[in-house]
Parts: structure tokens; C-alpha cells; sequence
């Protein structure tokens, strides 16, 4: 979803970026030293070529986002991520290297497991309500073997993931620490100056005024970044250590003028929390949606046997009730049950 408000935010510019109005930096453009497949906007591109490019970036983006047949559709987004960063030499930062990292290693996970249109296509296929036209004719040892060997890469994946964002942490804090301005309690006051930083002047003036604010944002970033690691070892402090790096990242997409990079951050995250918190967040909406129908949707059944239908009932006994009356007085007996 981060990849593709990336293009939405950068579409009314795409040609100067990757067209062939950006031919200005031939000069420098070197195409970041990657080579094939990864020159696909490579040299520039004619409206309508560019057009249909981006096109298709934002379908395959679009198809990796709902689950579908994500170990195909990895390997192709990674080759396009790249090949369009790459073809712009000035525009590419952290955050798009950050992404390029994690999709390689994404390559080898199992992205659809669950909430995906590929998990959908599994369940039907193993409750015997849809069949694959495609399906190859394999050995069950062969298939066992296959599936072993993708649940070893998988867990490889997401434990590469894990590691990549602890190295970058504790890297970012031991550089951090190092400079006087981090060690007194400034760091983040001085970015902050810088225009191209400061998308919102008074939002930053508002934070740079304050110099108590100003030390503990300083020493929170490096500490939760340097910790974090450790953090992760108890259930407690990993709850702690995700809404503080969270909570550091939506600072600095919204002081720093920097949405993407905290986004893919924040992603990348994401492997830290529980199979168990997402199943909870599930039921909890599935919980919400279905207070909402009956809100919105009466149970008419219920209704018809609970209001006009046991009014009807109450009216023809009492009906019965009285012709009974009336019968027994003209024959001169009571016509109801002696009560005695």
C-alpha cells in the first residue's frame, strides 16, 4: 500500500522523473550500477510507454497487496521496485532501500498465507469446491519435500527480516550516540532547521521551542533504537518497543516531512507482532461487523412470532372466550371450565 501511494504522490511528476522530459541527468545516471532485468525504466521512456509501465507497476502492486499468487508476483515487483528507483539518480533515499531489502527476502516467504485471495483458493481447494486447470501431476513425496523446503525458507525470510531491522536500529543509535549534538540532548532540533525538513513550520517551531521536549525526543529516539533488540525478548517490553518505534516513526513522517520512509519502517516492523494479536484484531472486526447487520438488519422472524402472530392468538381466544359466554346464556349453562 506504501508502494502505491508512493506513485500515486509522484504521478503528475512521473515524466520528469522517469520520462523523457528527466533526460537532463544523463550525465549522472549510471542506473544505480544494476544492469539486467533491472533497466526496465532505464534511458527514459515516451509518455505512453512510461504510462503503460507505471500501469502495469500499479496492478502487480494492486494483485501483491490482495495475496494473489504471491510467489510469482514478488520476484516481478522487486525487479520493477528496482528498476524504476534506480533509473532516478537523485531521487532514491533510505526508505527505498529499505524496501528493495525486505522484498528480496519477502521472495522467499509465504506473503498469503492467511487474508489473501491465495488463502481463499487453498481453503476451497482443500474442502473440494474448486479445482486448479493447472495443477501438475506430482508425487506426495515430491509435494511433501517441497512444502518442507518452502517452510524452512519461509522462517529464513521472516528471521532475515528481524535481523535487518535490528541492524538498522542499533547502527542508526551507535552513529547517533557518537555525535556531540545526540550526546547533549539537541540532535533533533538542528533537522528540523533545514526547509526541506520542515514541511510544517509551525508544527516544528512548536517542537523546537520547547527544550525539555526537545532532550527527551533526543535521548527517546536513540534509546528505544539502541534497546530494541533486547526489548523484544519479553512479551511486555516488545508491546513497549513497537508503540515506541511507531510512535518515533509517525513523528518523524509528520514533523520531518518524510511519509514513506516511516511507512516502510513501520512494515517492516510488523514481523514482530503475534499470529495471535492479528486473530484477535479478526474476531474483534467480525465481532463489530455483526453487531452492526443486527443494528441495521431486525430479525423479522423473531418479530412474527413474538408480536402480531401471539396478538393474533391473545384475540381469537378471546373471541372464543366470549361466544362461549353467549352460548351459555342462552342455554342456560356456563360454558367455560369450573374454575373450582
Amino acid at each position: 500500500m506504501t508502494a502505491l501511494g508512493f506513485l500515486a504522490a509522484n504521478w503528475l511528476n512521473r515524466h520528469y522523473l522517469w520520462g523523457d522530459a528527466g533526460r537532463w541527468l544523463e550525465l549522472i545516471d549510471d542506473n544505480g550500477g544494476f544492469s539486467w532485468p533491472f533497466t526496465m525504466f532505464s534511458g527514459g521512456s515516451s509518455q505512453v510507454e512510461l504510462d503503460l509501465k507505471l500501469g502495469l507497476m500499479a496492478v502487480v502492486l494492486v494483485l501483491f497487496v490482495l495475496g494473489w499468487r504471491t510467489r510469482i508476483i514478488a520476484p516481478i515487483l522487486l525487479v520493477l521496485w528496482a528498476s524504476l528507483i534506480e533509473s532516478q539518480p537523485i531521487y532514491g533515499d533510505q526508505s527505498d532501500n529499505i524496501f528493495r531489502i525486505m522484498l528480496f527476502y519477502m521472495c522467499f516467504a509465504d506473503l498469503s498465507g492467511r487474508w489473501s485471495l491465495d488463502a481463499r483458493r487453498r481453503a476451497k481447494q482443500a474442502a473440494g469446491e474448486w479445482h486448479s486447470p493447472f495443477r501438475l501431476p506430482i508425487w506426495p513425496e515430491l509435494r511433501e519435500n517441497v512444502t518442507k523446503v518452502a517452510t524452512l525458507l519461509h522462517n529464513l525470510a521472516l528471521l532475515a527480516v528481524a535481523t535487518q531491522v535490528c541492524i538498522i536500529y542499533v547502527a542508526s543509535a551507535m552513529y547517533k550516540i557518537q555525535g556531540d549534538l545526540w550526546q547533549d540532548g539537541t540532535g533533533i532540533y538542528y533537522p528540523l532547521q533545514i526547509g526541506m525538513y520542515a514541511p510544517w513550520p509551525a508544527l516544528s517551531d512548536l517542537l523546537t521551542s520547547n527544550a525539555l521536549g526537545v532532550m527527551l525526543a533526543t535521548y527517546f529516539s536513540v534509546f528505544i533504537q539502541l534497546f530494541f533488540p533486547l526489548m523484544l525478548l519479553r512479551r511486555t517490553t516488545r508491546v513497549l518497543a513497537l508503540l515506541g518505534v511507531t510512535a518515533m516513526h509517525a513523528g518523524i513522517g509528520v514533523f520531518m516531512g518524510l511519509p514513506f520512509f516511516s511507512l516502510f519502517i513501520m512494515a517492516a516492523d510488523a514481523v514482530f507482532i503475534r499470529d495471535t494479536t492479528y486473530e484477535g484484531f479478526q474476531r474483534w472486526l467480525r465481532m463489530k461487523r455483526d453487531e452492526r447487520k443486527r443494528h441495521v438488519i431486525p430479525d423479522s422472524s423473531q418479530e412474527t412470532e413474538s408480536g402480531p402472530v401471539n396478538d393474533a392468538h391473545v384475540a381469537s381466544d378471546a373471541t372464543g372466550d366470549e361466544a362461549r359466554e353467549v352460548v351459555g346464556a342462552a342455554s342456560g349453562t356456563n360454558s367455560r371450565p369450573n374454575d373450582d
